[in-house]
């Protein structure tokens, strides 16, 4: 994860109306003649921040340090050389961890095309087309380049002197996106199905899914996918929880950011060289087996998993064990230095993989109807719970759980849906769906766009430029500037400034 990053620039006020601003600047203009900016940061009024936020949020110092012997002597210094030598001092650092998203939107678009349902690379179900295994080298080297150009956007804003709390907050909402990229191109590259064969198959098939006892024990291929899903985000969620109340990010030895990250791209790179029906076969674990089997003898419990166990049930399974260890040790240490009300503040993030998992559960078809729109839902959630924490815990104002009002229609469709007695078609539910995830991103874009212009505004910054210094006349009373380049002054503003 990049340490920070951010770039100079203004906008407007967020809530002060244009006409207030208007006559503020003539009072000010009147008095002593001099262009200056109409009102202060501390006393416009926001929708997002606080007066208390707009006083902290500059103050703010990150502080972190990522332990991974991995980050320290072959990721840092790669990134550290790549912006000496390769990156100019024009380039925002936010701009280098855009470029670095983009890259796994095309591979995550690139993927949904051949595969839309996530499955599609599994021969055994789908015989109409062949998935290029290509689409898979190419979320490998994606993950790769997003992983550096993470690590670079940092190092670029101390090279710049263009370090801010935007820098942080745009890195850790980048981060966060990409969490839904990942795991969908994971699921997609391992030839997942994300529910029964059977529905697919009929029956009367062989499939090993039917054999797995991984799969058995987790109750379906379709909570093993959500399982995929959920393990980095609650992993992601409890370490800034952790943040918010230490006020560090201290990464252990083994992370997500740099091992995670490493362990994805080979899996898709795997997926490359030997297709993806690899991690639907068993031969890892039947070939220790093979050679245990001797030792252990041909009746024990061991030997009984011959042909039992797929090598994608290796990856879930270490996904859970790691994060249960992950949460277990952060939850142990921050209670016990700040009490268990600390953990109110993980409500929301549970409630999201409580309901989640019931919904899939009631459902175990859901995956396989509307894969994407559901991948998006649990992102658009998990975008709106981690980003405001993070926002909260910059401006060290409390972490409102009741305030996350986008969790009621989610867990009240769970609810329902778990309800004896309460019957909801199929073709009801895709569609309150499909239109509440669509309702979800408008207003989660709305909302980043509003935060940054109230953050660029309390900072003097703008979001993707270093370069063009802040002006004191930036907020006229006649136009309204963009947050993330300078606005282009029209020729009859210049002629008044002349005058």
């Amino acid at each position: 994860m990049a340490k920070s990053a951010a770039d100079p620039g203004l906008s407007m006020a967020g809530t002060t109306s244009l006409s207030s601003v208007s006559s503020e600047v003539s009072a000010i203009q009147s008095n002593d003649g001099h262009d200056r900016c109409p009102l202060s940061a501390s006393s416009r009024g926001y929708y997002y921040l606080s007066p208390q936020a707009v006083k902290k949020l500059p103050e703010y110092q990150y502080q972190g340090a990522d332990l991974s012997p991995i980050y320290k002597h072959f990721l840092s210094p790669l990134a550290a050389w790549c912006v000496d030598h390769l990156t100019p001092t024009w380039l925002a650092p936010n701009s280098i961890t855009l470029l670095g998203l983009m890259w796994m939107i095309l591979s995550y678009c690139v993927i949904w095309y051949w595969a839309p349902g996530l499955y599609e690379a599994n021969t055994d179900v789908n015989a109409a087309y062949a998935v290029p295994g290509v689409v898979f080298l190419l979320n490998g080297c994606a993950m790769l380049i997003y992983q550096t150009l993470d690590n670079m956007d940092g190092k670029q804003a101390r090279k710049t002197g263009s370090s801010s709390p935007l820098g942080l907050l745009f890195d850790h909402g980048c981060d966060a996106v990409n969490m839904i990229f990942g795991s969908g191109n994971w699921i997609a590259a391992m030839a997942m199905v994300p529910g029964n064969v059977e529905i697919l198959l009929g029956e009367d098939n062989e499939n090993i899914q039917n054999k797995s006892i991984v799969c058995e024990l987790f109750g379906g291929d379709a909570m093993m996918a959500c399982m995929l899903v959920l393990c980095p985000m609650v992993a992601f969620y409890v370490s800034t929880w952790e943040q918010y109340y230490t006020g560090k990010l201290i990464l252990p030895p083994f992370n997500g950011p740099t091992e995670g990250l490493l362990l994805g791209a080979t899996l898709s790179i795997v997926s490359f060289l030997y297709g993806s029906m690899f991690w639907q076969s068993t031969s890892l674990v039947d070939a220790a087996i093979a050679k245990l089997s001797p030792q252990l003898g041909q009746e024990s419990f061991i030997a009984g998993l011959d042909g039992c166990v797929r090598n994608m049930d290796l990856i879930v399974v270490a996904s859970v064990v790691g994060l249960v260890q992950e949460v277990t040790l952060k939850a142990v240490f921050v209670t016990r230095t700040y009490g268990l009300q600390a953990l109110r503040t993980l409500v929301p993030n549970a409630l999201l993989s409580i309901s989640t998992m019931a919904i899939v559960r009631m459902d175990p078809s859901i995956l396989l109807r509307i894969p994407r729109t559901m991948l998006h839902l649990t992102s658009g959630l998990f975008v709106e719970q981690v980003t405001q924490l993070m926002l909260d815990h910059m401006v060290e104002e409390n972490f409102e759980v009741r305030r996350r009002f986008v969790m009621i229609p989610q867990v009240g469709i769970a609810v329902m849906m778990m309800m004896e007695g309460m019957h909801i078609s199929t073709q009801a539910l895709d569609t309150f769906f499909l239109v509440y995830t669509t309702g979800l991103w408008v207003y989660l874009t709305f909302k980043v766009r509003l935060q940054v212009y109230e953050i660029c505004d309390v900072l003097g910054i703008y979001c993707f430029d270093i370069v063009t210094p802040k002006s004191k006349t930036d907020m006229n009373a006649n136009e309204i500037l963009g947050t993330t380049i300078p606005a282009r002054r029209s020729a009859s503003s210049e002629s008044k400034k002349v005058k």
